[in-house]
């Protein structure tokens, strides 16, 4: 019996123990995670909700910040060489009806850099107004877009409203 009473006693340490080391790990995995957070996200850069529309002109002089006062705009950047932005144009596209029934002006920039084919100019031209940039996109600059797919939205008073990279998450449910 006092052989038992040991052996209980034995393996009570043990889990005790097995529970503090098992706790720490835990803190600690929360600590690194909380590291890995910092590192890796972005600084939030870019114009953010509340600022102004900004002044500009398309390359190409057929649009301008003028055109689209007193209207809502929804704004998106895109590449050809990107990943991601086939699905958000075609999502565009799909929207595209919807969007104008809501008021809201569709404005898309497409940047197409030396050597990528351009897939994206006929399934933007279905939402609304093109804007092809070859090279270094102006346009991107003038807004802030530091990656594409980027969608802003403004509203009728020219103030961003909201910006995102999806183009459900800018929409907010709209």
């Amino acid at each position: 019996m006092a052989l038992l009473s040991v052996a209980v006693a034995v393996l009570t340490a043990l889990v005790l123990l097995d529970l503090v080391l098992t706790g720490a790990v835990i803190r600690r995995l929360r600590e690194t995670e909380k590291r890995l957070i910092e590192i890796t996200t972005p600084p939030d850069t870019g114009m953010r909700p509340g600022d102004p529309m900004p002044e500009f002109t398309s390359p190409d002089g057929g649009l301008s910040h003028a055109d689209l006062a007193g209207t809502q705009a929804l704004i998106g950047f895109f590449s050809a060489g990107c990943h991601h932005c086939p699905a958000q144009a075609d999502r565009l596209a799909a929207r595209a009806d919807d969007l104008a029934a809501m008021g809201i002006s569709v404005v898309s920039v497409l940047t197409v850099a030396g050597g990528d084919t351009d897939d994206l100019s006929p399934r933007l031209e279905k939402a609304g107004r093109l804007i092809v940039e070859t090279g270094t996109s102006d346009m991107m600059s003038v807004f802030q877009a530091e990656a594409t797919p980027t969608f802003l939205l403004f509203d009728d008073a020219g103030v961003l409203l909201n910006r995102d990279h999806g183009l459900d998450d800018v929409l907010g449910g709209q």
